[in-house]
């Protein structure tokens, strides 16, 4: 009689606690439809959990995470943001940098890429402006050619000073014929910058942002070393244009890899890099900074 008992037992049991058989295909939870501290069913039925996760209109997981402001992953978004901000406002007396990056989240956007949002702070460090607190996506592209980050922010109205003075009187000194400018090694090799030469390296920064921004992917990390050498050439269109060589370094790789670029600028026309020319790779080091 007990194996009776036993069977009739465990039919009750069944009965009172019934668990929905998990499908074949998985459907993910609205976590909306569970009251918080409850649950479907007890522990030994199949539960389907999904953490900091979503399902695209493809099926595929799109996977999220919290990162460490502090951490590689974040400083490297933060440099695309700065570079992007620098090609949109940069001039040969302002220039933008980020100065801290304080939230970072990253999702994986299945086939598309890797997107980041950052909450970060900026400012004009040429110009000694107050920092500015904005938030962006950037958007890591993957394909089989290597696209630039696209950056999306609302940053609306960047602090930024009245140079417009400073400008003028910097395009009207160099548009005159016999004020060509021609120099090299800007910072020299203890980082000094002459005075004179500031508002060329500023400028050169501005056009690198351009290299930078387009040549950047998830295993890079930028930053201009030197003006190799200066050029300044016929002014046209009203535009000053220079010649520049640049040294970048890429952190990550340890290398420091030359670029041509053919710039112009004015202060209606703003900073245009007319063309780009990878050089050969040099064993350069980058001057003390």
């Amino acid at each position: 009689m007990n194996w009776f008992v036993c069977l009739v037992s465990v039919i009750l049991f069944s009965q009172l606690w019934s668990c929905p058989a998990a499908p074949s295909s998985p459907t993910p939870l609205d976590p909306r439809s569970i009251p918080q501290g409850e649950v479907e069913c007890p522990s030994s039925c199949l539960l389907l959990v999904y953490n900091n996760e979503s399902m695209s209109e493809e099926g595929l997981v799109m996977t999220s995470r919290d990162l460490n402001p502090d951490y590689y992953e974040a400083r490297r978004a933060g440099n695309a943001v700065q570079h992007y901000i620098n090609t949109l406002y940069g001039s040969p007396f302002r220039l933008y940098s980020v100065t801290q990056v304080h939230k970072a989240r990253t999702e994986a956007m299945a086939d598309t890429g890797m997107k980041y949002f950052l909450e970060f702070s900026v400012k004009d460090w040429v110009g000694e402006s107050s920092e500015w607190r904005g938030s962006v996506e950037v958007l890591y592209p993957r394909g089989e050619t290597q696209a630039p980050p696209q950056v999306q922010g609302s940053w609306g109205e960047l602090p930024q000073l009245n140079i417009s003075a400073k400008e003028q009187a910097f395009y009207q000194r160099y548009s005159a014929v016999d004020s060509a400018v021609s120099a090299k090694d800007i910072p020299d090799s203890y980082g000094n910058v002459d005075p004179e030469m500031k508002p060329f390296w500023h400028l050169a920064r501005v056009a690198a942002s351009f290299i930078m921004l387009n040549e950047s992917n998830e295993n890079t990390l930028y930053n201009m070393a030197q003006v190799a050498k200066i050029t300044q050439l016929e002014t046209q269109d009203d535009q000053l244009r220079f010649e520049y060589e640049v040294l970048l370094h890429d952190m990550v790789s340890q290398e420091i890899i030359r670029w041509k670029l053919l710039v112009s600028w004015s202060p209606a026309g703003g900073v245009k890099v007319l063309e780009t020319e990878l050089l050969p790779r040099c064993h350069c080091k980058p001057p003390t900074q």
